[in-house]
């Protein structure tokens, strides 16, 4: 992965405990935005943030936001990954 940074005001850095915990909350803001722009799918969001399938659509929710944000076919894989989780779940 590349290194990217970034500059951000003091005042912003102040609803943070931490450095380590303002870069997570912009890596997970920047591949929500990836996965809701429709570039990546969300098991790919979920991979690249090293958080399972559930957990990614856990934090989807923490946000206000949809996981529904996709073409028919990844909507029909989408929901197979969420029955075979469910079916997991239940064993």
């Amino acid at each position: 992965m590349a290194t990217i940074t970034m500059e951000i005001p003091e005042d912003l850095l102040g609803q943070f405990d931490s450095m380590e915990q303002a870069r997570r909350a912009r890596f997970e803001d920047l591949f929500i935005a990836e996965r809701q722009s429709g570039n990546i799918s969300l098991g790919r969001a979920a991979e690249l943030l090293g958080m399972s399938y559930s957990d990614f659509f856990s934090l989807l929710g923490k946000k206000g936001l949809s996981f529904i944000n996709a073409p028919k076919d990844e909507l029909q894989e989408s929901y197979q990954r969420f029955e075979t989780l469910l079916e997991q779940q239940r064993a």
